[in-house]
């Protein structure tokens, strides 16, 4: 199917007769046409249905508030791309910020996704500064090959003069997703079996000359299939620039830059009797050019428009100059005059006012929302050249209620608080001061300010008093020693807010390591004391110690204890019975109890400083072994360590008893004689282990 809407509208018939939406008079004139805003402000929008199969569907078109949530959208992530492209076409192009997305891709699971129609439109009237009318676009149309051109998705531009009849332009462009459309690229995303055709940016221009002092609209539509679930949706954007060739040819160059407007696929330059081709590219640079000397451009765009300039070859030279008077000492107003001059062409004016201010006139009054001194910048710009030049001045406005001081008329005991004044050319200060700023400090008072224009003018008095904030004392506690294995506590008080010079905010600090700690305090109002505190780590007193023995029993129950220190000044010994002992050496007698145990022993020894050092160790008691025994019946050693798991041999090693309630010198209901035997003992300890004892006991009668 062939681009050109000019070729296809016959074929289009009576059939999409709504394209042209409801003609609505916005006056414009470029404001927010390539989205600079960020959103649709001067655009209008409207959706419908249409199908071919489906009967029921609305085919009037609908105003809606911009945007909306899928079909009006404006794209504003710069490094974004298309997923239906294969991530090939960017969303934004380059060099702008914004743009919009007219229509989206829907799936058969939406809500009502069949035969949806979007279009946007902007309204604007023609002058000198934008007959050149700028369009960027790209479209992404799903194909599907059992459709006719009329169900297919389709992406329409079309312009609209001020009786809302199609301006016949070639930049109009008309395109449906046929399977094969110059310009366009398919791209088959994943889990689809139906190509999508996209074409990436494409820029035309529209010469609006003809249009000057009307009004035009321009249009773009996008439209999903009629028949199914494919989608059609592109993104665009939109400027406008003066139709002329600038000539970049200023004070004091030798060399003339001829620029053609942007926005066209070729560019073909001709000598002054239009019969030589001298360049092909945008700009045309021309070393010593003759004056007065003209030269042509003929340009065409993507879609095959063609347009043909002239221009004549002149020295610019733009002089930037302007005239400023207050209006009175009162408003605040100040009237600008540009008094800049050219020697040919014309001049046009961008001022900066400061303050985020501008203006584009010539002469106009301006309220400033600051009184004083402002710098204002005027640039003019000399079309059809490049040229431009820019002059800044100092400006003074008037008004006596903005007139006043920065700074806190409250200031820290013992040290100044600085005023500085705005708002006028001069100041006058109760101390004498004519300075812009003053500081002050002890005793503080009541003073008074007054500001002077250059011309006289005078604000009301202002007065006010300065004083000492609130009096207080910052407080620090803590521990200057502590021992090595604890920290030290730091309480700050009395301040409002803390900073350590650790870094923390609270008002106390833990820490573990010696040094100087700082703390500065801060009052409510700001005002800061700052104390410090030197605090060193006390190391434990050393300590050697040793215990005589691990194990004791009934038979061998004392224990001798000794400990060394080089500088603990006492000693304490937990001899893990309930008994302490507060010599640094001693002998110890444990009293045996009739079980098994362990004694947990700990020594604990101090310093001057109050620092302990703690050891430990154990005693445990164990069985005692006799090494004779008389089983005579007389109740005194009769059995052989009775509750003790044992064997008992003889020298042939044979086993005469086994088991634990002790041996009573009988083997089979018969004393044994009088002699020597092999023992093996068996217990478990507190700890659970198990130990085994193994030697000789006499039995003697």
């Amino acid at each position: 199917m062939s681009q050109c809407s000019t070729r296809i509208v016959a074929f289009l018939g009576s059939v999409i007769i709504f394209f042209g939406t409801p003609f609505t008079a916005l006056s414009q004139n470029k404001q927010n046409l390539g989205f600079e805003s960020g959103n649709f402000n001067g655009w209008v929008g409207y959706t419908w249905r249409e199908s071919l199969e489906v009967t029921s569907v609305n085919s009037s078109p609908t105003l809606v508030s911009l945007p909306t949530s899928r079909r009006h959208v404006i794209i504003s992530n710069q490094s974004a791309y298309d997923s239906n492209t294969g991530n090939a076409l960017k969303m934004i192009p380059d060099g702008y910020t914004y743009s919009a997305r007219l229509g989206c891709e829907i799936t058969s699971s939406d809500t009502n996704p069949r035969c949806w129609e979007q279009s946007l439109r902007y309204t604007m009237t023609v002058d000198s500064t934008n007959a050149f009318l700028l369009l960027k676009f790209a479209c992404v149309l799903q194909y599907a090959s059992d459709h006719t051109a009329l169900q297919e998705p389709r992406f329409k531009l079309t312009l609209y003069d001020s009786n809302d009849d199609e301006i016949p332009d070639c930049s109009n462009y008309d395109v449906y997703s046929s399977a094969s459309i110059d310009g366009f690229q398919s791209y088959t995303p994943s889990g689809s079996s139906d190509p999508v055709m996209w074409r990436d940016w494409t820029t035309v221009g529209a010469d609006l000359t003809k249009y000057i002092g009307q009004e035009i609209a321009v249009e773009f539509m996008s439209a999903d299939c009629k028949g199914r679930y494919h989608y059609g949706y592109a993104y665009f954007v939109a400027d406008c620039l003066p139709l002329y060739i600038t000539v970049d040819y200023c004070t004091n160059d030798n060399v003339a830059i001829l620029e053609g407007p942007e926005g066209f696929e070729t560019y073909q330059w001709l000598d002054t009797d239009s019969s030589t081709v001298i360049g092909n590219e945008q700009d045309l640079l021309l070393d010593d050019p003759q004056e007065g000397a003209k030269y042509f451009c003929v340009m065409k765009s993507e879609t095959g428009c063609q347009i043909t300039l002239s221009s004549v070859v002149a020295k610019y030279e733009p002089n930037a100059d302007f005239d400023w008077e207050m209006k009175d000492c009162t408003t605040n107003e100040v009237a600008f005059t540009s008094t800049s001059t050219t020697n040919t062409g014309s001049l046009s004016y961008l001022w900066d006012l400061g303050e985020g201010n501008t203006s584009t006139e010539k002469s106009f009054t301006h309220q400033f929302e600051t009184s004083g001194l402002h710098d204002v910048q005027l640039i003019i710009y000399n079309p059809p050249s490049g040229c431009s030049d820019t002059i800044s001045q100092t400006v003074e406005s008037f008004s006596p209620p903005l007139v006043g001081f920065t700074g806190d008329t409250t200031y820290c005991p013992g040290e100044t608080t600085t005023l500085q004044a705005y708002g006028a050319y001069r100041y006058e200060w109760s101390t004498g001061s004519t300075a812009e700023s003053i500081q002050l400090g002890d005793p503080g008072g009541t003073y008074w300010m007054l500001g002077y224009s250059s011309e006289g003018c005078v604000s009301d008095t202002i007065k006010f008093t300065a004083s000492a904030d609130a009096t207080w004392t910052l407080k620090l506690s803590g521990d200057s020693l502590f021992c090595a294995g604890t920290s030290s506590t730091l309480v700050a008080n009395a301040a409002s807010s803390y900073l350590w010079n650790t870094g923390e905010t609270t008002s106390s600090i833990q820490t573990q390591s010696g040094g100087t700690y700082t703390v500065t305090g801060y009052s409510d109002f700001g005002c800061k004391q700052e104390l410090s505190i030197t605090i060193s780590r006390v190391p434990n007193p050393d300590l050697d110690f040793s215990l005589s023995t691990n194990s004791i029993d009934v038979r061998h129950n004392t224990v001798d204890c000794n400990a060394v220190s080089s500088d603990a000044i006492s000693f304490e010994w937990d001899m893990g019975d309930g008994n302490l002992v507060d010599q640094a050496s001693h002998t110890y007698t444990y009293s045996i109890p009739n079980e098994l145990t362990t004694f947990d022993v700990t020594i604990t020894v101090e310093n001057d400083y109050g620092c302990t050092t703690v050891g430990s160790s154990s005693v445990a008691v164990t069985p005692f072994i006799p090494n004779v025994f008389t089983p005579n019946n007389d109740g005194i050693n009769d059995s052989f360590m009775p509750g003790f798991e044992q064997e008992i041999f003889d020298r042939h090693g044979l086993v005469l008893y086994s088991g634990d309630v002790g041996w009573d010198g009988y083997y089979k209901g018969k004393l044994v004689d009088p002699d020597t035997y092999f023992y093996v003992v068996r217990y478990t300890d507190t700890n659970e282990e198990e130990h085994v004892k193994k030697g000789f006991i006499t039995l003697v009668k």
